[in-house]
């Protein structure tokens, strides 16, 4: 059965292939200190360390965007029409992108 859940993994395997990182000389303590707050949050390190990279990997693009925003100027309001028509542009791009990912046509 094809859940949504699995649906956005297979999505996100297509269009971010995973790799592996290997991190050398890392002393003891560190690992110990790593380790014991996975094992805090009842997970292995490797969960805990991806997660810790997909929150930096997050925050480094949310700071990318604010900086190419910050050249663009704010005049006057915009209307409730233009907000939503500008989120419908944004994710039928979106929506297009993935499709087109997953080798599909884009109106299925």
């Amino acid at each position: 059965m094809l859940t949504a859940k699995t649906m956005h993994a297979d999505v996100h395997a297509t269009l971010h292939p995973m790799v592996a990182i290997q991190v050398r000389d890392v002393p003891g303590a560190i690992r110990d200190d790593l380790m014991r707050a996975a094992r805090e949050r009842g997970q292995s390190l490797q969960v805990f360390l991806r997660e810790v990279l997909e929150v930096e990997a997050r925050k480094s693009r949310n700071r990318e965007f604010l900086r190419a925003m910050a050249p663009i100027p704010v005049s006057g309001e915009m209307s409730s029409d233009r907000i939503a028509e500008l989120i419908r542009e944004g994710r039928n791009g979106r929506d297009e992108r993935i499709m087109d990912a997953l080798g599909k046509p884009a109106d299925s």
